[in-house]
């Protein structure tokens, strides 16, 4: 595809800009394009700016990127304006991560040498002095990462820290910490064109590719990137093509494209999900079962990470939802929420929890691999009393309790029929053999009579008996199905399905 870019003055200081030949990397000239972004983003899109309170609301931690860099406590310094970096951790080993330890803090908070950094975390500090910031918060600097207390607590402070950056660096092209993303590019072979009225005209391949460059690189293959670009109210994005801008008004590019898609722009939303709620005129949930189902495809050097890496995203849209949720459920939409299945042929795999952490059966982040949610139709669905969601039950209260609501209670009833070959409704999560005798199933929805009056199916999470519980009466889910009324059995008896 080729494009038509005339030269001319830019209005960065009167530099004159040689397009289509791009800015050099980590250039003075660069930072101005940059500043020029955030200035015009500052001073026209209301829907961008956080306010001074937010200044209030800093990381527990923050990188000094003045001359003497070091790790500081944000109690300890005035509020102040910070970059987040978004970035991959890569497959590294233990002694190529350049991390925070409880026996380094003492030393990284009296200095921090530049040339010991990796490659990533050098160019964020440039970037991050180039634009005139004095703080950046890299994850694995100012997170404890040999401190599980600190780890849990600060991880879940995610929408804290990317809602109140004052823009956050995403490099989308780099597969771990030990690349930069301020690399020299090649240029495009172009040819010059003289206009009758004296202009120059240049004549390129396109390099504007936003979806190539930035929702198709490497950093959105990861798991934690989806919340962090959700809750970041504006991003700089740097790519092997060129530099990215995304806030509230839209995309902007370093050819000085400007950029607009209706689609993804829920995920670049100053204001998430307040786009993606318009967007989705057929219903939040909608909205949810699309992030979430993306979300599921991702990857983590951590399979544990599955159930941490959305919890500021969840937060985010409980608050604008005004319900509660828990490991990846939401109270309004329980029953529907928890009728998923895995998305392909292949089975998905169990993660083992460290002790003290347990993520129940019945949700999609206690097992690893891409899920979907059963096809059903709004209205057209009756929710059945056969479940009491846990965010019902008696005596839970506080919405921080998670604990407290990783169990529901079901009723069980038995499969009617004489082997699973007889029964091809059902849809596994794991590679496990079963017998029919050893399967239950609590009917969660059922097709109202009137919509498929000659073939109307019950829909229903698949259990089998929990053989690690104390108790008798505690199954867990092994599946998903929708069944013919005929083939589960009329007689139950209510369990504790964890």
């Amino acid at each position: 595809m080729l494009v038509y870019i005339s030269l001319g003055e830019c209005p960065l200081q009167g530099t004159q800009i040689g397009l289509p030949m791009l800015l050099d990397q980590g250039s003075e000239e660069q930072f101005i394009l940059l500043q020029e972004w955030i200035q015009d983003c500052d001073s026209n899109h209301a829907m961008c700016r956080s306010g001074n309170k937010e200044l209030s609301r800093m990381p527990t931690r923050l990188v000094d990127v003045g001359h003497n860099l070091r790790l500081v406590d944000s109690v300890s310094i005035k509020p102040s304006k910070y970059v987040a970096l978004s970035h991959c951790w890569g497959p590294l080993e233990q002694n190529q991560k350049f991390c925070t330890y409880k026996n380094t803090m003492g030393t990284l908070k009296q200095c921090i040498e530049f040339s010991e950094l990796p490659p990533m975390f050098r160019d964020a500090i440039t970037v991050t002095r180039g634009l005139g910031i004095e703080y950046i918060w890299i994850d694995s600097l100012c997170i404890i990462q040999d401190d599980e207390n600190d780890w849990e607590r600060e991880s879940s402070k995610m929408e804290q820290v990317f809602s109140t950056a004052y823009c956050t660096l995403g490099a989308s092209s780099a597969t771990s910490s030990l690349q930069g993303f301020l690399v020299d590019r090649i240029n495009r072979p172009c040819l010059q064109l003289q206009t009758k009225d004296g202009n120059r005209l240049y004549v390129c391949h396109t390099i504007d590719d936003f979806k190539r460059d930035v929702e198709l690189g490497e950093l959105n293959k990861r798991g934690w990137v989806l919340q962090e670009r959700a809750l970041s109210r504006r991003s700089i994005y740097y790519t092997s093509k060129q530099v990215y801008w995304e806030c509230g008004n839209g995309v902007r590019c370093e050819t000085l494209t400007y950029l607009i898609n209706s689609k993804a722009s829920f995920l670049g939303d100053a204001n998430f999900p307040q786009f993606g709620v318009e967007y989705y005129r057929d219903g939040r949930q909608v909205l949810i079962q699309d992030l979430y189902e993306r979300y599921s495809g991702l990857g983590f050097t951590k399979l544990t990470d599955r159930s941490v890496a959305i919890l500021g995203l969840q937060e985010r849209l409980c608050r604008a939802f005004k319900t509660r949720a828990a490991f990846g459920v939401f109270a309004a939409y329980f029953g529907r929420g928890i009728l998923w299945r895995r998305q392909d042929e292949r089975r998905m795999k169990c993660i083992a929890w460290p002790p003290g952490r347990h993520v129940p059966t019945w949700s999609w982040l206690s097992k690893a691999g891409a899920i979907k949610y059963m096809e059903l139709k709004f209205e057209m669905i009756d929710w059945t009393k056969d479940f009491i969601s846990p965010f019902n039950r008696e005596g839970v209260l506080d919405k921080s309790q998670s604990s407290d609501l990783s169990t529901f209670r079901g009723y069980v009833r038995k499969l009617n029929i004489s082997n699973l070959q007889m029964l091809v409704q059902i849809i596994f999560d794991l590679e496990q053999k079963f017998q029919v005798s050893d399967l239950r199933c609590v009917v969660i929805g059922k097709d109202k009579v009137d919509t498929n009056p000659e073939n109307p199916k019950w829909h229903a999470l698949v259990l089998s008996h929990n053989k690690y519980a104390h108790q008798k009466d505690v199954w867990e889910r092994v599946g998903v199905a929708s069944l013919r009324p005929d083939q589960v059995d009329n007689i139950g008896t209510w369990v504790d399905v964890v």
